[in-house]
């Protein structure tokens, strides 16, 4: 019987030790001494009888978030948001019969409110790698409301970059493509991180997978050719837009890019075909009808320029006449050139570069009235 006594007075004992440490809790956070308040929370959770209870794990997330509220425990508490948070969820666990569900969520809703605002707050000062944390802990419990926070995932991708912190700015990008959300444009960022670390094949991957996702995405292909003309690996580029190309024979966008590698390899007849091919599908694409007429421009430009090297004083009769050839055929090519630019320039009226091809053209081909127009224009559009 005395034994008996002795153990249950024990067991008084504990549960009143548990007890006694989480009113004192409560009441010094009701007084705004968080830091006591803190200190006997933490207590508390270590006392088995206190720490099967919803109540005081509740009373520590409340704790925790009006410590992260309050600026001046910064520095002390620097993760006293993730702490109300694994708090408040560990007070959802125990809370088996649902009495306080509205006030766990709505100290949850907080954290994420404040996580958000402590984000961007880290992100205007550049502590960018707390910044990310605060956003991944913002869309963390966003998830337990079964809400994907889009914004949250996509700011600290952001942040994570900023902060050099690669391997986590592009796990958070492909959570965001994942999601759908600020796609093509995140493949485009993972691929410039991979770049960023002479990644180029995990770079070249990313974007073929998107491809397959976005096929008419211009600066997804854009971006895998860029890739290649800079390594100068033209025959790969050739090979993969040519795949492409048939596979998917009316996307102009393949088609353009296709010569534009040809251009690049010097293929002119290659070149000048793929970009009619662009222009079949497309006939107000910019940018085929412009590299097409520059293409022909160029080349007009070139041979203008040879055959007056050839001239000299005394030529002979051959020398003449393979020298005026040069020039009748040269100057063909600007008739050749002239429909496309014009089409670029129907297009954009306000492209400097077609305007100036343009004025050139018909300075050349004696249309004055159109010579005196696009200069005209490319006066007022570069004064």
């Amino acid at each position: 019987m005395k034994q008996f006594l002795i153990i249950f007075g024990i067991l008084i004992a504990g549960t009143a030790l548990g007890q006694k440490e989480v009113v004192s809790a409560y009441n010094a956070n009701k007084e705004g001494d968080y830091r006591a308040a803190a200190t006997y929370i933490d207590q508390a959770i270590q006392i088995e009888k206190a720490n099967i209870k919803d109540k005081t794990w509740r009373y520590r997330g409340d704790i925790y978030l009006n410590i992260a509220k309050d600026s001046s425990y910064a520095i002390e508490y620097p993760n006293a948001l993730r702490t109300a948070m694994e708090s408040f969820l560990k007070a959802q666990e125990l809370d088996v019969k649902a009495r306080y569900t509205d006030e766990i969520k709505f100290g949850l809703a907080q954290v994420q409110s404040e996580a958000n605002g402590k984000g961007i707050e880290n992100y205007n000062n550049a502590t960018f790698d707390v910044a990310g944390h605060l956003f991944d802990l913002a869309s963390e419990v966003a998830r337990e409301f079964e809400i994907v926070d889009t914004m949250a995932i996509y700011n600290a991708a952001l942040c994570y970059e900023k902060a050099n912190l690669t391997d986590l700015a592009i796990e958070r990008y492909s959570d965001c493509a994942e999601i759908e959300y600020q796609v093509p444009n995140v493949f485009l960022f993972i691929s410039t991180l991979y770049r960023n670390e002479d990644n180029d094949e995990a770079a070249l991957k990313t974007l073929q997978d998107a491809r397959v996702l976005y096929p008419r995405e211009q600066s997804l292909i854009i971006e895998e050719l860029n890739i290649y003309l800079t390594n100068q690996d033209f025959e790969r580029a050739k090979a993969n837009l040519e795949i492409a190309a048939e596979q998917d024979p009316t996307n102009e966008i393949l088609w353009f890019s296709l010569g534009s590698v040809f251009d690049n390899l010097g293929n002119v007849e290659e070149a000048v075909d793929a970009y009619k091919k662009a222009i079949e599908v497309k006939p107000d694409y910019f940018d085929a009808n412009y590299n097409l007429g520059a293409m022909y421009f160029n080349q007009a430009v070139q041979g203008i320029n040879k055959a007056n090297e050839m001239w000299k004083p005394r030529m002979t009769k051959t020398e003449a006449s393979n020298q005026k050839k040069l020039e009748t055929e040269s100057k063909a090519l600007f008739d050749i050139a002239k429909p496309y630019l014009e089409q670029a320039h129907n297009v954009d009226p306000l492209d400097i570069e077609t305007i100036r091809s343009l004025k050139d053209i018909y300075a050349r081909t004696g249309d004055d009235d159109k010579y005196l127009e696009m200069s005209s224009l490319l006066k007022s559009l570069t004064k």
